[in-house]
């Protein structure tokens, strides 16, 4: 990676994008199927599962997506950029942009699940069961998803995406990864809240050019997600003890705050038009030309498809393999 500006077009640069998508995405899609096909059957699942522990097959739900995510690293480390040194934000400031980013995922997450209510049961694969397999009360599973994903998900979508885009308008920049991070998630529910996870998490790293803030939010936000996914079933086992009714009700108690908090925050930043983004590069897309060059770019479209595709699948229980 060179410290010279990017001479890459900004057609270039984004179909180049799209062609690493569609590699990560068809290449874990494939070391999952190869992975888990003699694994097809429930039951060789549980037994999978129980040979090499819950943890272990969290782990072994993560290897499709590291090699995913080496293979997107090894097409976009081709395309230059300009390293650019990032602003102070203080803890305050980054406190009031996750309770905005926790407000905003959480209606959306409400709208995702109505939807899907409305739509039939859909299809589980190896990995949606095996995550109904040891979602529950495994503390080993609990751990790695609260360290992998953030560790993943920031490096490609706020690390690797943003220092290439950036330079051809910062707000062009955010809203693109964040609709890439959204469809990632191919299914509807995510994909709704991850749009909005997104946008913040593209501010505060264009704000910073730090992806270990980025990395501690995301990281505290499934903290918050996943613990009930932890918990909750430890009460339905028969758990009662007052010390777990105590945890149940402060997460509980912090999901309601945090949401109150991130509307008043959000009134309050449009009111003083505090998102300030830099579209005035050098080398920044004009906004007639914007579209076509980012989201009809050949590769972009054919990465938009495959995902809308996946996420119709589920909701119509479209089996493809």
């Amino acid at each position: 990676m060179k410290d010279s500006v990017a001479p890459f077009t900004a057609k270039k640069t984004y179909l180049i994008i799209g062609l690493a998508f569609i590699a990560q995405m068809l290449i874990s899609i494939l070391a999952s199927f190869l992975i888990f096909r003699p694994f097809s059957d429930a039951e060789k699942l549980k037994q999978l599962v129980s040979v090499i522990t819950p943890a272990g097959a969290f782990l072994l739900m993560y290897v499709p997506r590291v090699i995913g995510v080496i293979a997107f690293w090894l097409i976009v480390r081709a395309i230059p950029f300009k390293r650019q040194p990032g602003s102070k934000m203080g803890f305050g400031t980054i406190l009031q942009l996750f309770f905005i980013m926790y407000a905003f995922s959480s209606v959306a997450n409400i709208i995702g699940i109505g939807m899907n209510m409305l739509s039939p049961a859909g299809t589980q694969t190896p990995t949606d069961q095996i995550s109904g397999i040891i979602s529950t009360g495994n503390i080993g599973g609990f751990i790695i998803v609260l360290m992998l994903a953030p560790v993943f998900e920031e490096l490609v979508f706020r690390k690797m995406l943003l220092d290439r885009t950036a330079e051809f308008g910062e707000t062009n920049a955010i809203l693109f990864s964040a609709i890439c991070f959204g469809l990632f998630h191919e299914n509807l529910t995510q994909s709704l809240y991850t749009f909005g996870i997104g946008l913040i998490l593209g501010y505060v790293y264009i704000k910073t050019r730090n992806v270990f803030v980025t990395m501690i939010m995301h990281f505290v936000f499934n903290f918050m997600g996943t613990s009930a996914m932890y918990v909750l079933p430890m009460m339905e086992k028969g758990g009662r003890s007052p010390a777990l009714i105590a945890v149940v009700g402060l997460l509980l108690s912090a999901m309601v705050v945090s949401n109150v908090l991130g509307i008043i925050f959000l009134i309050k930043w449009i009111r003083n038009k505090k998102f300030v983004l830099n579209n005035n590069t050098e080398h920044c897309i004009q906004k007639k030309d914007v579209f076509k060059t980012i989201y009809l770019s050949a590769s972009v479209v054919v990465f938009f498809a495959l995902c809308l595709f996946s996420i119709v699948s589920s909701l119509f229980n479209i089996k493809v393999f």
